[in-house]
């Protein structure tokens, strides 16, 4: 074949191809009749049941405090914690000859006290309450590389035969201040705990004497103040949320020339960076979960969660060849028969997480994935909570049970007996936390059990409940 002749050959294979590239092109996402996509909807029924959670991580920014009775459930409820204390690093006292001294010329401390701030309570702001404050043993520090849960034993970190440091008796509402001070937009409502004066005093030697100690949190806490446990001693009907902790010293010092005196704080906070570990005391629940009811509970701080049940089997028969583009699931919370007055909070957010993968999710942190785990918010006008598309959790609940049978040898039935919980979830109240970004993108950073005070029933239990499920394929 000759030059000219080939050339031809080529730019004619060229256009061919061309053609082809423009073709395919054109027609992507458009199919023959015999292709196009059929979608169809069946209802099936999902089944829950209440199931005990018990004590559960106590990973929280905040403390509770307490004791209080939830008359929908007829438990009682008791929170206790212990808190440890932050310190800036190489934390210094002014200089030790500007300190104002004591009637024996030592570096003493004016006073020393413990505010507890908090900006919430349930029950009733006049019910006494009283606490013993104990100091935490710094030989046998409160370890942060360790999970906790709320049921820990925080007594285990007092000294041998510890004794409270001081016992304090208190109400919500303050009573101590004026009613303007007290309802002014400025004041944070606390629970202000005065120490002895030695104890401050001990603090401000260490500080003069031994400086390494206040290097860091990690110093302060082993050779300084481990914390404090703050044990419930009596009182009922009431409940604080603390958003935050604070240990002050007061002192005076004069200016270099001595001819001015000032008041000082040495402040120290239980801060994120460090341990707040709360300890719930409940009621024997077992009758409650044992119950025959058309309604589950879901009841926090600890207490109770609602086990689901989804029908993966009968939405894969007869659409094994299909793909499931929604499955949504509707949950009814019942209303209250008790008193508004005396009602346990709503939980605001819920999460369903694939119930071989629960404890493992909160062990690891982890955030709802949209596949194994997904959140979703209560919707008060319609007293509901919807996860509107759970089709990823039932694919996934499908696919490790067909990949199970082939790897055991197992029939349908045989793994549905062996592994019983394939195609159930949990649900229950959480906490979450979500960053936005400068493109108004929002992330959900971290996902956290509920500690407060909530309580509510959801329809269910012998009563099977619907759920829709809608397929698509291609005909």
């Amino acid at each position: 074949m000759d030059k000219p002749i080939a050339r031809a050959m080529l730019c004619f294979v060229a256009a061919l191809a061309l053609a082809a590239c423009d073709e395919d092109t054109a027609s992507l996402g458009i199919h023959d009749q015999a292709d196009e996509i059929s979608t169809s909807a069946e209802t099936f029924q999902f089944t829950t049941r209440s199931v005990a959670i018990g004590a559960v991580p106590a990973n929280s920014t905040k403390c509770y405090l307490g004791s209080v009775y939830d008359p929908e459930t007829e438990t009682n409820i008791k929170a206790e914690f212990a808190a440890q204390f932050h310190t800036f690093e190489n934390y210094t006292l002014p200089d030790e000859q500007t300190l104002v001294r004591d009637a024996a010329g030592q570096i003493a401390c004016d006073s020393v006290e413990l505010r507890l701030y908090f900006s919430s309570y349930y029950g009733d702001g006049d019910n006494p309450l009283k606490i013993a404050v104990y100091e935490l043993d710094t030989t046998n520090v409160i370890s942060e590389a360790e999970n906790y849960a709320t049921d820990l034993q925080l007594e285990q970190y007092l000294p041998a035969g510890a004794t409270p440091l001081v016992t304090k008796v208190f109400t919500a509402t303050d009573y101590t201040i004026s009613d303007d001070e007290r309802t002014s937009t400025s004041h944070y409502d606390n629970v202000r705990i005065v120490l002895p004066k030695q104890f401050g005093t001990r603090i401000m030697r260490q500080a003069i004497q031994r400086p390494e100690f206040f290097a860091d949190s990690y110093q302060f806490m082993h050779h300084v103040c481990a914390g404090f446990l703050f044990k419930l001693q009596g009182g009922e009907g009431t409940m604080l949320t603390l958003d935050v902790s604070a240990l002050n010293v007061f002192f005076r010092y004069n200016d270099a020339d001595a001819d001015t005196t000032y008041t000082a704080i040495a402040r120290f906070a239980a801060t994120p960076e460090v341990i707040q570990s709360t300890r719930f005391k409940t009621d024997d629940l077992s009758t409650l979960i044992d119950a025959a009811n058309d309604y589950t509970y879901l009841k926090t701080p600890a207490g109770i969660a609602t086990e689901i049940t989804l029908p993966v089997d009968e939405i894969f028969a007869g659409h094994e060849n299909d793909s499931i583009s929604r499955a949504q699931v509707t949950l009814t919370r019942l209303n209250s028969a008790v008193p508004t007055a005396t009602q346990l909070g709503i939980p605001q957010t819920l999460l369903i997480v694939y119930k071989p993968y629960y404890t493992e999710f909160f062990q690891n942190r982890d955030v709802a994935d949209g596949r194994r785990s997904f959140t979703t918010s209560y919707d008060s006008g319609f007293n509901t909570y919807t996860f509107a598309n759970l089709s990823r959790l039932i694919s996934y609940m499908h696919q490790q049970k067909v990949a199970g049978m082939a790897a055991e040898g197992l029939t349908s039935e045989q793994w549905n007996s062996v592994h019983p919980d394939w195609n159930r979830a949990i649900i229950t109240p959480v906490t979450t936390t979500s960053v936005t970004n400068s493109n108004g993108y929002t992330t959900l950073v971290s996902v956290s059990h509920d500690l407060s005070l909530t309580s509510i029933r959801l329809l269910g239990g012998t009563a099977p409940q619907p759920m829709q499920v809608i397929y698509s394929g291609y005909k």
